[in-house]
């Protein structure tokens, strides 16, 4: 499709977010009592979450057509009747505001760049909108017994279904993009309540530049769509505690519901939610409000997972909820991925030294396992956390009144709860608070910077912020622009940026429809034109290829349930951390592997810096003959 209808079709569905969601802010009665600048970013924000809502019970019963998908968009647009528009913004006044527009106009020309290039980060590949295209394939939500990529809380990629079936790929590529603009108006907006135009758009350009942002933003990675529930649920926080208002609790809780139906972490930011409404006078009343708007809008893929496996949180609970005798998981499994998690996934001790110290850490030189090189927060925070802290105290006497009290504890309570629950430290997890404390320690700075007549201070810091991240933005924009403005084709681009895509384009135009591909890279899943099987080693266990688990009679087994027809794995190998090799080489000695072809592949040691180097590895792609393997199995 052309990238005019897919860039229709994108904002089509950003205006059927926008009526949902003001259709949704009628139906709780606060169409009215939503502050006209901030109206069309949270009916926008709001509406997202409506959207992957009613797209799951489409999917469940199988009616992901053009047809269904298109009529759940139109009756969206229908409810911009109801939409309440900003006025008109004014132009900024002086020439520090023109700056942080012009970065913010670079920043989203930059992105548009990335949006108009075909995807390639790994995660998006093999889950985020690998997933989708599957689900719109089999024209239904299919259940995916596979740990953290598969069976879980899948609400953001639902919005991805209708733009994808109806615009393709760019349109898909664009909504992404769209989103990221629509969380960062949301932050304006609210951070306007509190500050001028001129902070409140410098606030969103130090969001937009961040590092995790420009990282994820574009991508299929649910972070930045999490950061705009976040900022629902604490704008409805704030003023159902302020205002004593059960109608706002309801909005709070449908912004932390649709956290939680989109990653798990979002369970944790509901927790966090509860001190700020139960240690209030009152506050039972506010919490039962949002504790239901948090059980609608959030139980539908905690419902899906435990009726097909079990467990509503899997893996977490498998040991408790699980059901073993459906093969869908093991207890060597179960044994397996938490270890995994607890040696790999946790770089630091959960000690109270470590709580406070981790930021900082991850800010100057973290373990890898953190990433805070390509997906850091940024330096923004830790400029004006000297401001911040002076400002907390000489105005102490104001904290406890300000609204924005609120959103401190959110985001401490949050960190606090992800770090000692043994949650993956990596950095990027803590994106979706960080619009929160963005805010108030810029609000706090500011106040302080008046006070003691220190703005060049606090105008330097943000200078110095701006100008690393906007260049670390353009940076990353070169790989896709080399491929926008040149006349690269497709599979080249994906050559170069998509790590072992060597055997893809081959696959795609020698195998059919009758094959089923067993895979074990998982950033090309996406890409395959094939039915497959994704076939972790470590995360699903309907193929066992674990460790000390190597019984070729089992896995013919079990491929031959799966209708597996050829494998592409890497060659055996020693060290080989899983059962795989010794798999493969006990099936070639016994006859039962044709090998059909060798592929060099190479991967990149960075997509956005190509002159870093890349690495190259052997995947074979055999041909798994039934027939010729002994009935038996081989020895």
């Amino acid at each position: 499709m052309s990238t005019v209808i897919a860039l229709i079709v994108a904002c089509a569905q950003a205006a059927a977010c926008a009526g949902l969601g003001a259709a949704a802010l009628t139906a709780l009665g606060l169409r009215g009592r939503v502050g006209r600048t901030e109206a069309l970013p949270v009916a926008f924000v709001l509406g997202m979450g409506v959207l992957g809502f009613l797209v799951f019970p489409l999917g469940v019963i199988g009616a992901l057509g053009a047809w269904p998908l298109g009529l759940l968009l139109v009756a969206g647009i229908a409810g911009c009747t109801v939409l309440r528009l900003p006025s008109r913004p004014a132009p900024p006044t002086h020439a520090g505001g023109w700056l942080v527009l012009l970065t913010v106009v670079a920043v989203l020309g930059f992105g548009a760049i990335v949006a108009l290039a075909p995807p390639t980060d790994a995660d998006t590949l093999a889950y985020h909108f690998a997933l989708p295209r599957q689900f719109l394939q089999d024209n239904a939500i299919e259940f995916v017994p596979r740990a953290i990529d598969g069976a879980a809380p899948l609400l953001v990629q639902m919005t991805y279904l209708p733009v994808l079936r109806l615009g393709g790929e760019q349109a898909l590529t664009l909504w992404t993009w769209l989103t990221s603009l629509g969380v960062a108006a949301l932050l304006y907006a609210l951070a306007r309540r509190h500050l001028d135009r001129g902070w409140s758009l410098a606030i969103a350009a130090v969001f937009l530049t961040a590092p995790a942002v420009i990282y994820g933003g574009g991508s299929g990675q649910v972070e930045v769509r999490n950061c705009g529930f976040v900022l629902l649920a604490a704008y409805g926080l704030s003023r159902a505690v302020d205002e004593d208002a059960p109608r706002f609790a309801l909005l709070a809780g449908a912004g932390a519901g649709f956290f939680a139906a989109t990653k798990y972490l979002g369970l944790l930011f509901v927790a966090a939610c509860g001190p700020s409404l139960l240690l209030r006078r009152g506050g039972v009343r506010l919490a039962i409000a949002f504790g239901l708007a948090v059980a609608v809008v959030g139980h539908q893929w905690y419902a899906w997972n435990a009726w097909h496996i079990g467990d509503p949180v899997f893996p977490m609970l498998w040991d408790w909820l699980g059901r073993p005798g459906d093969g869908l998981w093991t207890a060597a499994h179960q044994r397996h991925f938490l270890d995994h998690l607890s040696d790999a996934e946790l770089a630091v001790p959960r000690i109270l030294w470590w709580l406070l110290a981790y930021p900082i850490e991850a800010t100057l030189d973290g373990p890898p396992i953190f990433a805070s090189g390509r997906t850091g927060l940024g330096p923004y925070l830790w400029l004006l956390v000297p401001f911040a802290l002076w400002s907390a105290w000489r105005f102490r006497h104001r904290l406890v009144v300000s609204p924005l009290h609120h959103w401190l504890a959110l985001a401490l309570l949050f960190y606090a709860l992800w770090f000692f629950t043994g949650s993956s430290q990596r950095v990027r997890h803590l994106l979706p608070v960080l619009p929160l404390a963005l805010v108030f320690v810029t609000v706090a700075a500011e106040r302080l910077a008046n006070a003691v007549r220190a703005r060049a201070a606090l105008v330097l810091a943000l200078a110095l912020t701006l100008s690393v991240q906007t260049a670390g933005a353009g940076v990353f924009a070169s790989a896709p622009a080399r491929f926008v403005f040149s006349n690269e084709s497709r599979e080249a681009y994906l050559l170069r940026t998509v790590a072992r895509f060597e055997p893809v384009p081959w696959i795609n135009a020698n195998l059919g429809a009758d094959s089923r591909l067993l895979v074990t890279e998982r950033q090309i899943l996406y890409y395959l034109d094939v039915p497959y099987f994704s076939a972790p080693w470590d995360l699903q266990a309907l193929i066992d290829l674990l460790p000390g688990h190597a019984d070729p009679v089992r896995f013919l087994s079990q491929a031959k349930a799966l209708g597996i027809t050829h494998l592409l794995v890497w060659p055996p190998e020693p060290g080989d951390p899983s059962g795989l090799s010794e798999t493969i080489t006990a099936l070639g000695n016994a006859g039962c592997l044709d090998l059909v072809r060798t592929f060099t592949v190479r991967k990149a040691r960075s997509r956005t810096l190509p002159g870093l180097g890349a690495s190259t590895k052997t995947r074979l792609l055999y041909r798994l003959d039934y027939a010729r393997c002994p009935s038996r199995g081989p020895a």
